[in-house]
C-alpha cells in the first residue's frame, strides 16, 4: 500500500461515488465546517482515471455546498479498513458510509465499516442512509459511569453543542425492574437512588463544560445495544464506546457491543475509544 499523508487533525472520509458514500461525505464536510478542520477525501482503489474522476465530482460538489471547508483529496491502493484505520492516526476524526442495516448486510460488505472502527485510533463515524425529513431528538450515548467512558461521553456533549440538539445519556444497569426511567435524576425511588448519584457525578463536569446543551439522562435496565438500536430511529447521532487495553483493541468487548449499534442503527454512529484518565 502507497503511504497517503494527510494534515493532521484532518477530518478524514472514505469515498468510493457511490450513493452510501454521498451520505458519508455530507456529514464529514457538514463536520469539517462547525469544527474549522480540513477535509480529507481518500478514494481506496485501483490507480487510473476512474478514481481521479470520483475524487474531483466530490470536490466540484463540495466547492458548490460547502464552500468555507478546505478540501484535499486522496487516493490509495490496499483495503478500505487498513487505509482509513491507518490515516486514524493522524487525523481528527474518519467518516465511513454503510449501504443497509443489518448483520447480513454487514457480512456482504466484509463489515468495513466496523473494522475501520476496530482499528482506527481516533473516533469513527459511519453514515448510515436516513429518513432526512424526520424529526429526530438530538444526540444519544450510551456510558457504564467508569472513568474510562469520559472521553465517550465528551464527544458526546460535544457533538450536541457543535450541532445545537439535545443530548441523551443512558446508563443500563442490570436488575432494574423498568425498561425506561426518564429523568432518573429526579427520580426519588430508593431503588435508584445510587445509580442516580453515579450517573449525576459521571455528568457533572461535562455540564459545566457545555452548558448551553440540554442534556436528559436515562436509567435503563435492557441490554445498552439493544436500547441505542431502538432509539436509534429518532435520533440525530448515537455514540458508543470502546476499550483499549495495553495499547490495543479489546476486540471481544467491542465484538459485543459497538458493532450491534454500527450493523442495527437507523441513524450515523460515532464509535469513541474509552480512554483510561491520565493522572
Amino acid at each position: 500500500m502507497d503511504t497517503v499523508t494527510i494534515t493532521p487533525g484532518s477530518v478524514v472520509v472514505g469515498y468510493s461515488g457511490e450513493r452510501d458514500a454521498e451520505h458519508a461525505l455530507a456529514w464529514a464536510a457538514e463536520q469539517a465546517s462547525l469544527e474549522n478542520r480540513t477535509l480529507v477525501v481518500v478514494h481506496v482503489g485501483e490507480p487510473g482515471a476512474g478514481a481521479d474522476a470520483v475524487l474531483a465530482a466530490a470536490s466540484a460538489h463540495l466547492a458548490t455546498r460547502f464552500p468555507d471547508v478546505e478540501v484535499e483529496t486522496r487516493r490509495a491502493d490496499g483495503s478500505p479498513d487498513q487505509v482509513l484505520g491507518e490515516l486514524g492516526e493522524h487525523a481528527a476524526l474518519v467518516v465511513v458510509g454503510s449501504r443497509g442495516r443489518g448483520r447480513l448486510a454487514s457480512a456482504l460488505l466484509g463489515s468495513v465499516s466496523v473494522d475501520v472502527a476496530n482499528s482506527s485510533s481516533c473516533p469513527v463515524v459511519v453514515v448510515r442512509p436516513f429518513h432526512r425529513g424526520k424529526v429526530r431528538n438530538g444526540v444519544l450515548v450510551g456510558t457504564d459511569c467508569t472513568p474510562e467512558s469520559q472521553s465517550t461521553l465528551e464527544f458526546a456533549y460535544r457533538a450536541a453543542s457543535m450541532r445545537q440538539l439535545p443530548l441523551t445519556v443512558l446508563y443500563a444497569v442490570h436488575g432494574l425492574d423498568r425498561d425506561r426511567v426518564l429523568d432518573s435524576l429526579q427520580h426519588t425511588d430508593g431503588r435508584y437512588v445510587d445509580h442516580q448519584r453515579e450517573l449525576a457525578e459521571t455528568v457533572a463536569g461535562l455540564g459545566e463544560k457545555f452548558p448551553d446543551v440540554r442534556v436528559q439522562t436515562v436509567l435503563g435496565s435492557e441490554d445498552p445495544a439493544r436500547w441505542l438500536v431502538s432509539e436509534s430511529e429518532a435520533m440525530d447521532l448515537v455514540v458508543v464506546g470502546q476499550h483499549r487495553r495495553a495499547g490495543l483493541v479489546d476486540r471481544l468487548a467491542l465484538g459485543s457491543y459497538a458493532p450491534m449499534v454500527v450493523e442495527g442503527a437507523a441513524c450515523p454512529v460515532a464509535v469513541v475509544f474509552n480512554a483510561p484518565p491520565r493522572g
